[in-house]
This record gives C-alpha cells, structure tokens and sequence, in this order.
C-alpha cells in the first residue's frame, strides 16, 4: 500500500510483471470464462433478477460485477445472463462495455 510498513512493490518490477501478462496468449483464459458464463447462466434465476426473491442487493453486485466483463471482446454470453446484464442495464440506466471491448 505503500507504507513504510508494506512499502509494495517496486515500479519497475510492476511493469515487469504486466508486459509478462500481456505477452501471454488470452485464448486459454477466454476459454475458462466462457465456461464459467455458461455455469453462471445456469444459476441466475431469470432474465430479470439472479434469484427467487425478485430484485435485491445480490442483483446490484452481481450485475456490477458482470459489467466489467462486457469490456472483455470475445466473451460469450448465453442468452439468458445476457438478457439479465441487458435488463439490469436498461432499469439501471447504466451502460454496457461492450462498445469498447478489446
């Protein structure tokens, strides 16, 4: 955090770090959140709210949660959590990535 307690990490060992991550190839991990949308899709209750009970602060985090991923190009989302971000997203008034996904 970069206190004298816990100074952090070194900038240049940061950028290291990072242009490491950026090198590697995407796909493999492309492919895991892919799978891991479809098992979400299986869990979300409906279109309009991710459980029983209608909507609720687990729908305000999941959904804010989810939208980060819309930045992601190549993710694919299965129809129903995909009407779920669309329908949170027009309620909320709040905007989807997906225009700038990379």
């Amino acid at each position: 955090d970069g206190s004298d307690e816990n100074p952090g990490m070194p900038m240049d060992e940061k950028l290291k770090l990072y242009a490491e991550a950026m090198a590697k190839d995407p796909a493999p991990l492309l492919e895991d959140l892919n799978a891991k949308l479809i098992e979400l899709d299986d869990m979300v209750f409906s279109e309009h709210h991710c459980s029983e009970g209608g909507i609720s602060m687990d729908d305000v985090d999941l959904w804010a949660r989810l939208r980060s991923i819309t930045i992601i190009k190549g993710a694919q989302w299965p129809t129903k959590l995909r009407a779920y971000m669309e329908n949170l997203s027009a309620l909320g008034d709040v905007p989807l990535y997906d225009q700038m996904a990379l």
